[in-house]
């Protein structure tokens, strides 16, 4: 399905001890679920995997690899956006979130929980690969 997706990036607060989300919204990116069941003999559990693909033409700007990100200050971070196992991506558009929404984000939008990121933007189709769960 082709549509808008929204990388969520969390920016922890040391002193504090609390993270803050921060949305990047882009367009024209593909998000495809597959269902299955993973496990064996008669005790098997559903499982979704869900693939993203973003199109680096249109987000480039203002990427960095998460271990160029966690160095930079934490002002810095919001002017930039990155992609991180255990982070949430989101179908559809989502400007602003609050800790306390992103906690409960699973049970208000349909999204996924980042597990694997291919970084794939050679000449051909340049995009990233997002696959999650």
């Amino acid at each position: 399905m082709q549509g808008t997706v929204t990388v969520v990036n969390l920016i922890h607060d040391t002193a504090a001890e609390t993270d803050t989300p921060v949305c990047w919204v882009f367009p024209a990116c593909s998000w495809r679920e597959r269902r299955g069941s993973s496990g064996s003999g008669t005790a098997k559990d559903p499982e979704r995997t869900t693939h993203v693909r973003i199109p680096a033409g249109l987000c480039t700007q203002g990427y960095l690899p998460y271990a160029q990100w966690a160095a930079l200050p934490v002002a810095e971070k919001r002017r930039h956006w990155t992609l991180k196992r255990g982070w949430k991506l989101v179908q559809g558009a989502v400007t602003t979130l609050t800790a306390e929404e992103y906690a409960h984000l699973e049970k208000t939008h349909l999204c996924c929980t980042v597990s694997a990121i291919s970084d794939n933007r050679e000449p051909l189709l340049p995009h990233w690969h997002v696959e999650g769960s």
